[in-house]
C-alpha cells in the first residue's frame, strides 16, 4: 500500500473492522497507524490517530453489545477518518458522555472525551435502542480541539465486500460550485474498481460539463466491464442542481422539509459504442438543502425524513448511519451526503 497521490479524484474507500475482542482493537490501531503513514511522516500525528482509534474500538468492545465495527480510511490530503458504528443500546446522555461524566462498570467513562480531545473534527449520533455512530478526523499539523475546524459540507462512506471496492465516489470543488459523483462498477473486486476509476477520472478534466460527460466517460470505459453512475453539479450561485443518473445509483434531494427523488435512466456506461440516452435533470438547490447519493448496495427505498436531525450531523456521520441501517451486506455499498450551508428558505 503506497502513499496517496493526486492522480485521481476518487476518494479512498473505508475498510471495515469488526470489533468483538481485544485482538480486534489492536488490528484497528495498527491499520490506522498505516493510514496515517500514507498521508504524513509526522510521528505525533500517527500517535494521535492511533490513540483515537484505540479509544473508539475499546468503547465498542466495552459498551456496544452485541458489538460493532470501525470504518477507517486515509483522508486526502493529510488526514485519517475513523467512524465507530454499532447497533447497541445507544447513549442516553450524549453531552455527559462526551464530557467524560458517565463512569460505568466497564470503565471510567472518559473514552469519548479523549477521542474528542484528539480529533480535529468530532461528531456523534446516538439513538436509544438503535445504536451510535462516532466520528473522529485527525489531521496532520492541525491542533485540536475539534471546535476549531469549520463543519464539513460533504463526506461519504464506501465499503466493499472485497478489496478493492468496486464502488467509488468523488467530489470536486471549483469556481464556487461543486460536482459530486457515485459510480458502481459492475460486479466486485479489481475489475469493477477499474471501471469505477475510469468513470470518475473523466470528471477531473471538466467537472462542470455534464452535457459532454456521458460521451467522454463512455469512450474511456469501453475497455472496462462498465459501471452505473450518478453525477450532480451543485451551483449555489444559481440555486440550482443539475444531475444525470445511469443505472442503479440513487439520488435524492431534501429541502423545505420534503424530499425529491432524481430519476435514474436505464443503461450502463462503457458497454456499447454509444452512451445510454439520458436526460439531465434540473432541481432547486436552496440554502439548507441536502443531497444524498447511494449505490444499490443499499436498499433503494430510504426515507431520508425519518430521522429529522440526521442530516444536521457531519455528512460522514449521516452517511455511516444510512449505511448501517440500509446496507444489504452482500454488495459493495456507497452513500455520499452533501449539504448547502444556511437555513432553509
Amino acid at each position: 500500500m503506497g502513499p496517496l497521490t493526486s492522480r485521481t479524484v476518487r476518494q479512498p474507500a473505508h475498510h471495515r473492522f469488526a470489533v468483538t475482542d481485544s485482538a480486534d482493537v489492536g488490528a484497528v490501531r495498527r491499520a490506522v497507524a498505516g493510514y496515517a503513514g500514507r498521508v504524513s511522516a509526522d510521528a505525533q500525528f500517527t500517535a494521535v490517530a492511533e490513540r483515537a482509534a484505540d479509544e473508539l474500538a475499546t468503547n465498542l468492545l466495552r459498551h456496544a453489545v452485541p458489538g460493532g465495527w470501525i470504518l477507517a480510511r486515509p483522508m486526502p490530503p493529510d488526514g485519517v477518518e475513523i467512524l465507530a458504528v454499532d447497533r447497541g443500546p445507544g447513549i442516553r446522555d450524549v453531552a455527559a458522555a462526551v464530557a467524560g461524566r458517565t463512569r460505568t462498570a466497564n470503565g471510567p467513562g472518559r473514552g469519548l472525551a479523549a477521542v474528542r480531545h484528539a480529533s480535529s473534527s468530532f461528531d456523534i449520533h446516538s439513538h436509544p435502542g438503535r445504536g451510535t455512530v462516532v466520528l473522529a478526523v485527525v489531521v496532520a499539523g492541525h491542533h485540536p480541539p475539534a471546535t476549531a475546524r469549520p463543519p464539513r459540507r460533504w463526506a461519504g462512506v464506501s465499503v466493499g465486500i472485497v478489496d478493492p471496492c468496486g464502488d467509488g465516489w468523488a467530489v470536486i470543488e471549483a469556481a464556487d460550485a461543486l460536482t459530486v459523483a457515485v459510480a458502481d462498477g459492475l460486479g466486485h473486486g479489481p475489475n469493477a474498481s477499474i471501471a469505477t476509476d475510469a468513470a470518475l477520472d473523466v470528471l477531473a478534466g471538466h467537472p462542470d460539463d455534464l452535457d459532454q460527460y456521458l460521451r467522454h466517460a463512455n469512450a474511456e470505459m469501453r475497455h472496462t466491464r462498465g459501471a452505473a453512475i450518478a453525477v450532480c453539479r451543485l451551483d449555489p450561485g444559481r440555486d440550482e442542481l443539475r444531475c444525470l443518473s445511469v443505472g442503479n445509483v440513487s439520488a435524492r434531494l431534501l429541502h423545505a422539509g420534503g424530499q425529491h427523488g432524481i430519476t435514474s435512466f436505464n443503461g450502463t456506461l462503457g458497454l456499447q459504442e454509444a452512451p445510454p440516452r439520458v436526460r439531465i435533470q434540473t432541481c432547486p438547490w436552496p440554502p439548507g438543502a441536502a443531497l444524498v447519493l447511494w449505490s444499490d448496495g443499499l436498499t433503494s427505498r430510504i426515507d431520508l425524513t425519518a430521522d429529522a436531525g440526521l442530516l444536521a450531523h457531519d455528512p460522514a456521520v449521516a452517511a455511516a448511519v444510512l449505511h448501517r441501517d440500509h446496507a444489504r451486506d452482500r454488495d459493495d455499498a456507497t452513500v455520499v451526503v452533501v449539504r448547502r450551508d444556511g437555513p432553509p428558505p
